[in-house]
């Protein structure tokens, strides 16, 4: 099936991922470059992640994404069987004569499957994009608890959304993403996204969504280095 949109990138402000045009689901981000953590960021200094390339690679997000993405593939299987089913029905339509008992018996038959078949489509596509939306919220709090405890931590004043992604000088949508971020330059210890991105993806950490608000943790349950 066709897919869609339904975000833009997170690095400027919402993350991007690819929908199923019948459900509303997305593909499963492209594998990013290993970044290598550089030293912490100390006492009153500004520090950038890369959110894009955290969502690219985080364990949980990825293992909630493939589990959502099964029953996305569950539902288009289901679509696919009930317009075989269709299709055999107005085949066997073109048997009887149009106005006998039969023809109106399996006219209305198919009628009622159809439109079955597109109300459940229509619930299952809003409730897949639902649970779709959760899921980057859910994760994105998780980001936030990581990075707020790790700024906090090592006297951090303000940590900014950055892209990391290199330019690709063939295709004008990365060349005018460059033109427009933010940041310009940075210098590379700036950047926590690897040590982030490392306490997220530590076992019994990479998939646990810790509460939100500003009481409900102290810090996550391995501690950054420092």
């Amino acid at each position: 099936m066709k897919r869609s949109y339904l975000l833009a990138v997170l690095a400027a402000g919402i993350v991007s991922l690819g929908l199923i045009a019948a459900y509303g689901v997305a593909q499963q981000p492209p594998a990013a470059t290993t970044r290598a953590a550089a030293p912490p960021v100390r006492g009153g200094s500004i520090a950038l992640i890369d959110v894009n390339y955290i969502f690219k690679n985080h364990a949980g997000f990825k293992a909630l994404k493939d589990e959502l993405n099964a029953e996305v593939e569950q539902a288009e299987a289901q679509v696919k069987r009930d317009r075989e089913t269709l299709r055999k029905l107005a085949e066997e339509l073109q048997l009887y004569k149009k106005g006998s008992p039969q023809y109106k018996q399996l006219e209305e038959q198919m009628a009622k499957l159809q439109a079955d078949v597109s109300v459940r489509v229509q619930m299952q596509k809003k409730d897949f994009i639902e649970r779709e939306a959760k899921i980057f919220h859910q994760v994105y709090q998780q980001i936030f608890q990581h990075v707020r405890y790790y700024a906090q931590t090592n006297g951090i004043s303000a940590v900014l959304k950055f892209n990391g992604d290199p330019v690709d000088p063939s295709k004008p949508e990365t060349i005018l993403r460059d033109l427009n971020k933010p940041v310009v330059w940075y210098a590379e210890h700036l950047d926590i996204t690897p040590v982030i991105l490392n306490s997220l993806n530590q076992p019994g950490m990479s998939r646990s969504v810790p509460p939100s608000g500003p009481a409900s943790r102290t810090g996550p349950t391995v501690p950054f280095n420092r």
